[in-house]
């Protein structure tokens, strides 16, 4: 029942608490009858003696304004829609409070909701109706910065005179997440403050920022509906209606036209990115398929996205996804990922796949239950990884997927260019489990294959199993004996210790969280205990106390995990992972020499295990061997040649070498393997501002953010507009890069470089303080790592730090003697510190190892040397063509 629908009292359910208002005084307005009741109130009929007009007056339930904040709120959203005047919003007049509770006052409309209308046929030229006034009214109101929240048939009226009403703007919209740190909270707050879950936008559902494409999410399951469709994720169960939104594509809608169909499909994309970006884009796809045309291909909008920027003098960033639940990387800046390499044919005449498996659905209380079902998410990427030996088989790793952030197949096609899905659930029911499974075509929503496996409790290696040779099978793969025997190898062949195995690796999904890890040590020290020959659970082990020195920087942490991945290598049997995990350690406390004794006994063991050599590369890039680092990266291009990963990581390595045109046509091949993502674009951006090319890379760099928003290539475009000497725009986008990720010292480091420059001196400095706080603590784990070297210099030279200025200057410089950036750097220290003959001498250094001049040239740090002759016959010297024996 719609709030504000009029109704015959003789419909509206006895509540003789609520009716004993009657005749009641409420401000100015004369209680006449009780009209509804909805999730956040009743409404009542209400006479306004000065303008003699019969109102809609909504009494807020006590749960939904239970708290100051949550009363100040709704005030100031009610006040702010009561100044949205259009046709097709029912109007918000006032907000009074009266008897310690808030009260809305409405306009009142005569006719019958949509949801009372879809309980008849609605024709097609009645859907457009509707439809087009319903865009009409979220355009207004979104044009206002008014998002409604809550949209759904309910909440949607057809009054007299074909005239259609949104209501409920002001008062649908409620901060029922109002503790995003408390899931559980959050959830019970929604549902009390009159949400509607089953019409809620994913992005909504797992807290994430949220726009105005939330309510076209909703609008397009509207109109789903209204065009015969049943409601696809509604349920007795929240937890079951917020995993269908999450994963689950509708049927397509039957005797609907093509164009109509793609029009209600993008309007219900799982990515906000694919969405219509506005109303109006919405609004202009549907007449044009009113008309009899076809729906005009509308991009997103930057400017419906987060803008972000990076300007440090690294662009590009590896992360490096190693072992079980660790990962490790160099300070360069990646950007972005696209759809799926094309199709291709390999001998056996298989097709080529790009597979996630997506993150588990916890639907369940049982807190190890739900762990064993994120652990085998985790075991069974690795199983179906070993495949990918024998098969045209690209498999995203785990590590990956939590490192993005990804939950869906849409963000995974979006991250990683995965073109197929593997979605989980997880059932117990007594001493039997069932794992449910469904294969999922990213392009198409269409589900390729769908079972189930039960076993015994005592039995999770039926299940693993069970699962791969489906999917191998709906992949179309011919499995081989070398690969049954891969499927059934687990490591151990006791149960109870491979389902703690299991459960612990489940737990390190979020390791962010310090119980997390705590209960994975627990775990895995069981799983040893049930089986002490389990080599592979040691170094899991030897993964998770890494980590939790990385969250806690307890040194007693390092010892232990050398411990364990070292009685992994002893014990013989735990493959490569006992050696991966001893390289992660050793490259991360900077003994880079043992490290590639580690990673290369791994790829003896697993020749085509590809963390070992993307350790093995990063450890080479520590000891500043290129030779041997660029080797190394080709063989990661070699091993997945239809896979964007490789070629990603052999053009980083390309820029730091300023080998920039090598490094183009390596982010070109990614761009080509994924078209549709946002990192190729993102890093032949970032490589044209290497080559000091600021106005070119603006564009690929809006290009990547259109398609998805990373703090790192925001950062990059404010990069392009510091070297630009826009220094507002480069100060507003670093500060969203700190609002999005305040734990990268870089984010502070290049804030408070654009403050310098714009004039704002005491925020530069805090900037840099905090910079410099959260850098001499990574510091502390590897005081061999040049690019904290270099950038500790520089900040404590921007505070005037001489002393330690210097300190880190000249560790820098003795552990990038070759590196250009940071020879650059040495340089930008001395001369802030008024030592122009040492900055020019760096300066000359770093020309010789390839730094671009015109850089040098634009960086406002070095404008006073402008004019300078030494300054100008170095810059002369080092220009195109100039003699370098000169």
């Amino acid at each position: 029942m719609s709030d504000l629908i009029k109704t015959p009292s003789s419909d509206v359910p006895a509540d003789p608490a609520a009716d004993a208002l009657t005749g009641t005084t409420v401000g100015r307005f004369v209680i006449s009858k009780r009209l509804g009741a909805g999730g956040m109130g009743q409404v009542y009929g209400a006479e306004d003696p000065t303008l003699k007009r019969f109102v809609a007056i909504k009494r807020m339930s006590p749960h939904a304004n239970s708290t100051e904040s949550d009363r100040k709120r709704l005030l100031k959203e009610a006040q702010r829609s009561s100044a949205l005047n259009h046709p097709n919003v029912g109007s918000v007049y006032d907000v009074i409070e009266h008897a310690g509770e808030l009260w809305v006052v409405m306009e009142f409309v005569e006719g019958e909701t949509l949801r009372h209308r879809l309980k008849r046929p609605i024709s097609t030229d009645e859907f457009f109706a509707i439809a087009t006034q319903c865009c009409e009214g979220l355009q207004a109101a979104h044009e206002k910065g008014i998002i409604h929240g809550d949209i759904k048939p309910e909440n949607i009226m057809l009054a007299t005179g074909d005239r259609v009403k949104i209501l409920d703007f002001g008062v649908a919209r409620r901060a029922w997440n109002s503790n995003p740190n408390d899931a559980t909270k959050s959830m019970e707050t929604m549902t009390a403050s009159g949400g509607t879950p089953a019409y809620m936008a994913p992005e909504v559902l797992l807290q994430q920022p949220d726009d105005g494409r939330s309510d076209i999410f909703s609008l397009g399951l509207v109109f789903y509906e209204m065009l015969g469709g049943d409601q696809p994720f509604e349920s007795n169960s929240l937890a079951t209606t917020v995993a269908r939104i999450v994963h689950l594509t509708p049927p397509p809608l039957k005797n609907v036209s093509t164009p109509l169909g793609n029009v209600i499909t993008r309007a219900m994309a799982k990515d906000p990115a694919a969405r219509y970006p506005t109303a109006a884009a919405l609004l202009e796809d549907l007449r044009r398929v009113q008309q009899g045309g076809k729906p005009k291909r509308v991009a997103s909008s930057p400017s419906a996205l987060h803008q972000y920027r990076m300007i440090a003098a690294l662009a590009i960033a590896i992360a490096l996804i190693v072992g079980a639940a660790f990962f490790f990387g160099s300070r360069l800046r990646r950007s972005a990922r696209g759809p799926a390499s094309p199709s291709a044919q390999n001998p056996s005449g298989e097709q080529s796949a790009t597979l996630v498996v997506l993150p588990f659905d916890a639907i369940s209380n049982d807190a190890k239950l739900t762990a064993f079902g994120s652990g085998l998410v985790e075991t069974l990427t690795a199983k179906l990884a070993e495949l990918s030996g024998n098969h045209p088989l690209q498999v995203v790793s785990a590590g990956e997927i939590r490192q993005k952030s990804v939950t869906t197949l849409a963000q995974a096609h979006q991250e990683f260019g995965a073109d197929t899905g593997l979605h989980l659930g997880l059932q117990q029911s007594g001493d039997r489990v069932r794992v449910t499974y469904s294969l999922t075509n990213a392009k198409t929503g269409k589900i390729i294959k769908a079972g189930s496996s039960d076993a015994p409790v005592t039995d999770p290696f039926s299940i693993e199993d069970d699962v791969t040779k489906a999917v191998a099978v709906a992949l179309g793969f011919f499995l081989k004996a070398d690969d049954f025997r891969e499927i059934a190898s687990h490591g151990t062949d006791i149960a109870a210790a491979y389902n703690d195995y299991t459960a612990a690796r489940g737990y390190l999904e979020d390791a962010s969280k310090a119980s997390n890890i705590d209960s994975a040590i627990t775990l895995f020290e069981q799983a040893i205990k049930a089986d002490p020959n389990y080599g592979r659970a040691e170094a899991d082990l030897g993964a998770a106390y890494w980590q939790k020195y990385d969250a806690s920087k307890d040194k007693t942490f390092i010892a232990k995990s050398r411990q364990a991945c070292s009685t992994a290598i002893d014990l013989g049997n735990s493959g490569a992972a006992g050696h991966i995990c001893l390289g992660v350690l050793l490259s991360g406390t900077g003994k880079y020499e043992e490290a590639v004794q580690q990673f290369q006994s791994a790829i003896e063991l697993e020749p085509s295990n590809e963390d070992a050599y993307i350790g093995l590369g990063s450890a080479y890039d520590g000891l500043g061997n290129a030779q041997d680092a660029e080797t190394t990266y080709k063989k990661i291009v070699a091993l997945r040649p239809n896979y964007w990963r490789g070629y990603n990581l052999l053009g980083a390595f390309y820029l730091r070498q300023a080998q920039y045109d090598d490094a183009s046509k390596m982010f070109h091949k990614v761009v080509d393997l994924t078209p549709e993502s946002y990192r190729g674009y993102a890093n032949l951006g970032a490589t044209l501002l290497y080559e000091a090319k600021y106005a070119d890379a603006i564009k690929p760099l809006e290009q990547s953010l259109a398609i998805h928003s990373t703090a790192y290539t925001y950062s990059n475009l404010g990069t392009a507009y510091y070297y630009l000497h826009q220094f507002n725009k480069a100060v507003e986008n670093d500060e969203k890069a700190v609002q999005l990720n305040d734990k990268d010292y870089t984010n502070w480091g290049n804030l408070g470089e654009a403050c310098y420059w714009d004039d704002e001196r005491p925020k530069a400095h805090a900037a840099f303080e905090r910079g410099i706080e959260i850098a001499t603590g990574e510091l502390a784990v590897n005081s061999r790592d040049p690019v904290l070297l270099r950038d500790l210099a520089n900040y404590y030279a921007m505070v005037d730090d001489r002393t330690n200025a210097l300190k880190y200057a000249a560790l820098a410089a003795a552990q990038g003697k070759s590196d250009k950036d940071s020879l650059f750097s040495v340089a930008l220290v001395y001369n802030h510190l008024g030592e122009k003959g040492l900055a020019l001498e760096w300066l000359g250094k770093a020309l010789r190892a390839g730094y671009s001049p015109e850089m040098i040239r634009q960086q406002p740090d070095l404008s006073s040397l402008q004019g300078d002759a030494r300054f100008e016959d170095l810059m002369k010297s080092s220009s195109p063509g100039a003699n370098p024996a000169k």
